[in-house]
């Protein structure tokens, strides 16, 4: 019945919000759902209501329980000179010697898919088939669960006065697992949403296996990913993963619905649903993994001043990643990304290089307001974000996310596995797929 009125796109968005808000233990959150409920419409479909009701109202957005005081998310589109902790001076300096990230954790990551594969046996080889169907090919560069692990290691070095021996602990080994697993599962959920034919070079979940079967199996990897992280028996954690589930629901619909925050820019309201959508995992697994280090003989502000910074690495890394794969879906072709190009203009989504290019041709902001419906629309919309600064300042945006990220971390000791982390956000910005 849900699925009739509403869609399939909004009933499995309505089903993730309710998951979140009952692995937080919140049962007020429950109450929200009558945001869903079109009110003097009946048997449309919510998106058209969205489309043709809600897309001009300003998002109201409620507090963060775990950052009541929200975060800043105003533009400053004149950023100052890389300071000598920024990407810049990393690439001048330390580049060339500093570790791969990928190779200092090469081998705890060749064991998370057969860790994440055992957590996803099942009485039902169908759905155990799709839930387990990225885990068995040899794509993706794992970056998240990678930050995780480089993240235990930087924090225990800082414990030990620069040493990376101590090693990750297995609770930490096992939220890089549950984090690949909630990002895989919106990947899967995403798809569905987005109509993908493929993704990592290869047919997509919904493509191989169907909207069904791939919604389903979306929610069967959250399943597991949450019962895995109950039995880490932390409270914080669980809140703190619990929440990445409602962001990426928020994300997903401050998406769908356009729109604008009030009292804030365009680009501001960009920022904001990409830190739902992409840097909450980021932010939070890493924050995590600081918090799981603890140990009876741990000073407690240590710990809070590692997790903060942990969770501020996160969060800029994963603002810096979107702006990139946002160029890169301007620039690229399905060779190089393993999706459609231009995927995101399709779709009606005005991304940062768009938005900055609006501000030299004023032009474009016609073609944003329309969602590039119009035949010619996308042509005309790449023709004069190529002629403009947008896809330059997008990245120089990204470069200055990356420099916030890097001097996050400088409050912990040296070591390997800091320089790695460093090296991950160079990496995120200089990459071309």
């Amino acid at each position: 019945q849900t699925c009739r009125l509403f869609g399939m796109r909004s009933s499995g968005t309505a089903v993730r919000c309710l998951r979140s808000a009952i692995h937080r233990g919140c049962g007020e959150h429950a109450q929200s759902m009558s945001m869903f409920s079109p009110r003097g419409v009946a048997e449309a479909s919510l998106d058209r209501y969205l489309e043709t009701n809600l897309v001009d109202t300003p998002t109201v957005l409620v507090a963060d329980p775990l950052h009541p005081g929200g975060f800043d998310f105003s533009v400053d589109l004149h950023q100052p000179p890389a300071t000598d902790a920024g990407v810049a001076a990393f690439a001048r300096d330390r580049a060339s010697s500093a570790p791969d990230p990928f190779d200092l954790v090469a081998g705890e990551i060749d064991s998370l898919s057969d860790g994440i594969r055992s957590l996803l046996g099942s009485d039902h080889p169908v759905l155990e088939v799709c839930a387990r169907y990225f885990f068995e090919l040899d794509g993706g560069k794992k970056i998240r669960p990678t930050m995780v692990l480089l993240m235990s290691h930087a924090v225990a070095a800082s414990a030990s006065a620069g040493d990376v021996t101590p090693g990750v602990l297995p609770s930490q080994r096992r939220l890089a697992e549950i984090t690949e697993m909630i990002h895989t599962a919106s990947l899967f959920h995403d798809d569905v949403i987005d109509k993908a034919d493929t993704r990592r070079g290869v047919p997509s979940v919904n493509r191989a296996f169907g909207n069904k079967l791939a919604i389903l199996g979306g929610d069967f990897l959250l399943a597991r990913a949450s019962m895995s992280l109950a039995r880490l028996r932390n409270v914080e954690v669980v809140e703190l993963l619990s929440t990445v589930i409602e962001h990426l629901v928020k994300g997903e619909v401050m998406q769908m619905r356009g729109g604008h925050l009030k009292d804030v820019t365009a680009l501001e309201y960009y920022f904001h649903k990409n830190y739902y959508k992409t840097g909450s995992l980021m932010a939070n697994s890493c924050k995590a993994a600081a918090i799981l280090s603890a140990h009876d003989n741990t000073d407690p502000a240590v710990i809070a001043a590692q997790a903060e910074a942990a969770f501020s690495y996160g969060k800029h890394v994963g603002l810096a990643f979107q702006l990139i794969d946002d160029v890169l879906d301007m620039e690229g072709s399905v060779q190089s990304l393993g999706k459609p190009a231009l995927a995101d203009l399709g779709a009606g989504l005005a991304t940062a290089p768009v938005l900055l290019a609006a501000e030299e041709f004023p032009r474009l902001q016609v073609l944003i307001e329309r969602k590039f419906k119009e035949p010619g629309d996308v042509d005309e919309t790449l023709r004069l974000v190529e002629r403009s600064q947008g896809m330059t300042r997008a990245k120089d945006l990204a470069t200055a996310q990356a420099d916030m990220a890097l001097e996050a971390i400088l409050i912990m000791e040296p070591s390997s596995a800091r320089d790695a982390l460093a090296h991950l956000a160079y990496k995120v910005v200089t990459r071309n797929h």
